[in-house]
């Protein structure tokens, strides 16, 4: 089923306000998309005279073009699929009527994008070979009840695709999703798959209760590697093999095998309080590591043993973390409201 898609320009003015150093103050607390320069030292929100604008959406899902960092699509939960091509200055707003739209992955090299999304009520994955400019059906639920949660790409087989749903199916496709065979039931919802960036045989699944589970054979087997609880994101480290990073129900954790034996970060907050799916690693410099909770983004150049932070005085709990992969200097954030995080929920 073919969707034809119709973008819609927003004009952004010159007008941003910058908010500098450990404090950061906006003047319309919605939240939405926030961009730094300086490595995470400030953010700031760049201002539009239209009223289709990111400020005050609860965003979902954010991924950088591999091919054209300066292409950004953001998803929300309500307003669709938005597009920038020049970094958040001016944004193109789709109007498929997408909603939830919970996960995107681009693959490098190519113009096919793969979104897990809902439409029409339905969860659903959807393809575009063409950068977004179209769309196809690739897979969808069985009734409006569940939905799917994440897509993971094999970056070295582009027609190998894993996507998860609510009910904590697993399911791979091995030609670029025309056809698909599951993999694995979790006992709970699948928040995220993440593959190991240099082994992507290596395949990490983020439960809602079941833990972190993990397959080191492309999905053969399965085996829980943290116990129970929640894991609210899991982080392959963009270029060492076997480092992993887990935002749990216990406190942000790290592996740097595989899996088998974890450490705790030590972070400024108590372990139980951090709650949010915002990690991020510098792959420009892999002792820089960036998370978030609540209102409060946190940066480590020294592995975790120091941090300092920049607080957001925002409405919106900060959850996705995106850091440039040509110019590390470069880190958009994204927020939404309807998070665990800051209870606020309704």
């Amino acid at each position: 089923m073919k969707t034809k898609n119709t973008i819609k320009a927003v004009i952004i003015l010159s007008l941003v306000f910058v908010m500098s150093g450990c404090s950061m103050n906006v003047n319309k607390p919605q939240g939405g998309f926030f961009k730094s320069l300086d490595g995470g030292n400030s953010f700031f929100q760049e201002e539009t005279e239209s009223g289709l604008v990111l400020k005050g959406k609860n965003i979902t899902a954010m991924e950088i073009n591999p091919n054209n960092d300066k292409e950004i699509f953001v998803g929300t939960s309500s307003f669709g699929l938005f597009k920038t091509v020049d970094e958040g200055k001016n944004w193109l707003a789709d109007v498929n009527g997408f909603s939830d739209i919970k996960d995107i992955q681009i693959l490098p090299g190519t113009t096919v994008i793969y979104m897990v999304a809902k439409k029409d009520g339905r969860g659903k994955l959807f393809k575009s070979d063409t950068n977004g400019e179209s769309w196809i059906e690739s897979y969808t639920e069985k009734d409006d009840y569940s939905y799917l949660t994440s897509v993971a790409v094999h970056p070295k087989n582009l027609g190998t695709v894993y996507i998860s749903n609510s009910k904590g199916g697993l399911f791979k496709s091995e030609d670029g999703g025309a056809t698909w065979k599951n993999l694995y039931w979790a006992s709970s919802l699948i928040r995220k798959i993440e593959l190991d960036s240099v082994n992507p045989n290596v395949i990490y699944l983020a439960t809602e209760r079941n833990g972190l589970v993990r397959s080191s054979d492309g999905g053969n087997s399965f085996e829980e590697i943290i116990d129970r609880g929640s894991i609210y994101n899991v982080v392959a480290h963009p270029n060492r093999e076997g480092s992993v990073y887990a935002s749990t129900a216990k406190g942000l954790q790290r592996s740097l095998n595989f899996g088998n034996d974890w450490e705790m970060i030590n972070t400024l907050i108590k372990s139980e309080e951090i709650a949010s799916q915002g990690i991020a690693i510098n792959p420009q410099n892999p002792d820089e590591i960036y998370f978030a909770s609540g209102l409060t983004f946190y940066k480590s150049t020294n592995n975790g043993d120091t941090w300092s932070t920049t607080q957001f005085d925002v409405s919106s709990s900060i959850e996705i973390i995106r850091v440039n992969p040509n110019d590390s200097k470069k880190i958009y954030l994204g927020t939404n409201r309807n998070v665990s995080g800051l209870k606020l929920i309704k």
